[in-house]
């Protein structure tokens, strides 16, 4: 009988107690991760801050559709088919573009705001270490900033964890952006590691300075840019490479070449010159490469496939009306690997900065190539005249002559033929900084015997310079440039070029367009162009300047590049989930 009264009086216990909502439910993370523990001890903080390198690696490298988005619309890249490209339609309020560069810098900026509101309250943690985390995330909160200040102008500026929706968002001033930027790097440089004391592809005190370096020009801060970038130069642990050295070394090259090889980017590798270096590991879960799918691929840096030409497209046209195909595609070679030519050297970029000194090292065989190795050598058997031409197997883009009679097909669909000059994306010179020759991942290969790739080729297959001490010269000798200092300006150019046994500068030379044309000798395909076009203010002028695809030279259509696409437009999207506050428009746009 005792045992039948006592279910109903455990009962009545539970209903009673059960009332107290407040201790009954309170969930108490004794065994898993919440909210409230996450943010304790340093491996808690190391996470965190792995995310930040992820996010920005994801920003700038493994987005397939955002590969070239930094390039185009710039002073040194064609689009394909120049009549096709629609920049107004690329740039909407509503478009992909203006909505992903907002929502991973606010991705970056919100896990930094987290890492930084959170690191304080650690009692796991020493000083010490609350303050090198603290600069880690200050560094990638200016990053993200800084890049939405150049693409967007002012934007809503935010220094703080948010914890709960927030929907009334303002613009703040593109001065205020940038002050909180310099803010953050200052922080920065005082407390983060020197480059020697971090592992490969993590930030350190250069790299901060490098930043920051870059930050002070935006702001006008000459002097102090100087101060920044010298800091860097001056690094004892930090060297231009000058000898050859790395995985091909013994190779054909020289010492640009092989700055950009396989496993060379790293100071493992004996690579002084490198600062920060965004890191790849090929089939290795969240490495952001490998040699499978296609598209579908979730990570993986496609510079090869978008950079390089695609030679099975060019045709030789004979006398007869035959189209003459001399290569095959793709090949794991000179000739481009499984490059598309969507993006290709526009007539400054593949000749106009190279006029001064066409032997430059940075405009070599290796870095540069416009001489190609037949692959269809039988095909010139069948035309004694053509061979003639081309004795060595070899096309060369400076140098043969085609027979008359003979004409190139240059691949666009309509409108534009070879009378106009424009180079032809499926031959053309370009940077193998985008791709391995010889060297792709064995499994990339369908037959590795004649080089021929895989359908699952057209990525990158090397780590990628985030910052390289060359750009602290550039950097410097812009500053130079705007305190009237030309002659200190020249000699920093001139480390640059006695590396690349270039031609010496002088100090009359010394402008800001001689040196954003040293940018493209030295940092093409590494710097993200319209960054530093925005930056300096330059980005209509150039473009109007250097881009055929905006010059009526090409385009009966007359197409124009106003001046209001220099900044990218607020995203709709975002504009329209702040629904407490006005989110303006930048001028030029619907809805502004």
């Amino acid at each position: 009988m005792k045992k039948i009264y006592l279910i109903p009086l455990l009962a009545i216990g539970l209903l009673l107690t059960g009332c107290n909502e407040d201790s009954f439910l309170e969930e108490k993370a004794l065994d898993f991760n919440s909210a409230s523990n996450s943010y304790e001890t340093s491996a808690d903080f190391d996470a965190a801050v792995t995310e930040l390198y992820y996010l920005t690696r994801e920003e700038f490298y493994t987005t397939y559709d955002r590969t070239t988005d930094l390039s185009k619309f710039a002073d040194m890249w064609i689009t394909a088919d120049p009549l096709k490209s629609n920049v107004t339609a690329d740039l909407s309020p509503s478009g992909a573009i203006a909505k992903f560069y907002w929502d991973e810098n606010y991705k970056l900026i919100a896990q930094a705001n987290t890492v930084i509101s959170r690191v304080g309250k650690s009692t796991k943690l020493n000083e010490e270490q609350k303050k090198v985390y603290e600069a880690k995330a200050r560094f990638f909160r200016a990053l993200g900033y800084r890049t939405l200040a150049y693409l967007y102008g002012g934007v809503p500026l935010q220094t703080e964890e948010i914890t709960a929706p927030k929907t009334d968002y303002t613009r703040d001033t593109k001065e205020n952006v940038l002050a909180q930027c310099v803010s953050d790097l200052e922080f920065a440089v005082a407390n983060l590691p020197e480059i020697n004391a971090v592992k490969d592809g993590e930030i350190s005190r250069p790299a901060a300075n490098m930043l920051l370096s870059e930050v002070y020009l935006a702001t006008g801060a000459n002097d102090k840019a100087v101060s920044a970038a010298s800091d860097v130069i001056n690094d004892p642990n930090l060297k231009l490479m000058t000898e050859r050295f790395g995985s091909q070394k013994n190779e054909a090259g020289d010492v640009f070449y092989d700055l950009f090889r396989p496993n060379n980017q790293n100071r493992a590798s004996g690579n002084t010159e490198a600062i920060w270096v965004i890191q790849f590991e090929t089939n290795v879960e969240g490495g952001g490469n490998n040699t499978s799918h296609f598209f579908w691929n979730p990570g993986s840096f496609w510079g090869e496939r978008f950079f390089a030409p695609q030679v099975d497209k060019f045709k030789i046209i004979a006398p007869d009306g035959t189209n003459i195909q001399l290569f095959n595609w793709p090949i794991g070679d000179m000739t481009g690997g499984r490059g598309i030519g969507t993006h290709y050297a526009d007539e400054h970029l593949y000749s106009g900065i190279w006029e001064g000194d066409f032997n430059d090292m940075r405009n070599s065989e290796y870095n540069w190539p416009r001489k190609f190795k037949i692959h269809r050598t039988q095909v010139l058997d069948q035309y004694p005249e053509l061979k003639k031409a081309m004795p060595d197997g070899v096309f060369d883009l400076e140098n043969t002559k085609l027979p008359a009679g003979y004409s190139m097909e240059t691949g666009f669909a309509g409108g534009v033929n070879a009378t106009t000059q424009l180079p032809n994306r499926f031959m053309c010179g370009y940077s193998t900084k985008m791709t391995t020759p010889f060297h792709h991942p064995d499994a990339q290969y369908g037959d590795k015997s004649t080089l021929t790739l895989a359908g699952t080729a057209g990525k990158t297959y090397t780590d990628q310079y985030m910052f390289r001490l060359a750009e602290a010269y550039l950097l410097r000798a812009e500053a130079y440039v705007n305190l009237g200092k030309k002659a200190e300006a020249a000699a920093d150019i001139n480390v640059l070029r006695h590396r690349a046994k270039a031609k010496e500068v002088t100090a009359s030379e010394m402008d800001l367009d001689f040196i954003l044309d040293e940018r493209l000798r030295e940092l093409t395909c590494e710097e993200k162009r319209r960054l530093t076009l925005s930056r300096v203010g330059k980005l209509s002028e150039r473009i109007k300047k250097y881009n055929p695809y905006f010059s009526a030279k090409y385009s009966a259509e007359g197409k124009d590049y106003d001046s209001h696409f220099d900044l990218f437009p607020i995203p709709l999207s975002a504009i329209q989930a702040n629904k407490d506050a006005e989110l303006k428009q930048n001028p030029g746009y619907a809805g502004n």
